[in-house]
């Protein structure tokens, strides 16, 4: 047996998160658009406890750091990891925890 109390414990664990984070992620309605980028936004959002989502066709939106790769495979992976972030930090300061709407497009002046 793991010493774990469940598979979620070590994110309540850190501030950024807490109980009620979890509870908010774990609530959440998440909707990922694109290709191959979708699958790893979606692996990582089950992953962090999401357990509505859903797979939507359309082009990925756009974000600000895709010119910092020069290989397709390795952008399309960041693209995916950077999208499932943006979900979870969504649900962390959003007051209602089923957010229906997909996350808001980035700045693009903004560097996260």
């Amino acid at each position: 047996m793991l010493p774990f109390q469940d598979r979620y414990c070590r994110q309540r664990k850190l501030p950024e998160v807490g109980k009620l984070g979890q509870e908010r992620i774990e609530a959440r309605r998440a909707v990922v658009r694109g290709g191959p980028e979708a699958l790893i936004e979606l692996a990582y959002l089950e992953r962090a406890g999401v357990a509505r989502l859903e797979l939507r066709s359309g082009p990925p939106r756009a974000w600000p750091h895709g010119a910092q790769f020069s290989h397709e495979g390795p952008s399309r992976v960041a693209l995916g990891a950077w999208g499932a972030l943006r979900q979870i930090q969504q649900a962390l300061i959003s007051d209602t925890s089923d957010a229906r709407a997909e996350p808001p497009s980035p700045d693009p002046r903004d560097p996260s």
